[in-house]
C-alpha cells in the first residue's frame, strides 16, 4: 500500500536538514539538528496516511 504525508510536514523536515547543514558535522548545533531530523523522519513514516487503490486485487 502507498502511503503519503502533508507536503508542509516534507517542507519543515527540508527546512530542518538546510538548518542542520549549515553547521559543521561535529558541533553541537549540528547534533541538534540531527536529532530533530531523525526525529522528524521516524514521525512521518509513523504518521504517513494509507492510500487505497481502487482497481487492484
Amino acid at each position: 500500500m502507498d502511503r503519503y504525508v502533508k507536503w508542509s510536514h516534507v517542507q519543515e523536515l527540508l527546512k530542518l536538514i538546510r538548518k542542520r547543514d549549515g553547521y559543521f558535522d561535529w558541533s553541537d548545533e549540528y547534533n541538534k539538528y540531527d536529532k530533530k531530523v531523525n526525529n522528524t523522519v521516524e514521525w512521518l513514516e509513523r504518521n504517513a496516511k494509507g492510500v487505497i487503490e481502487y482497481g487492484k486485487s
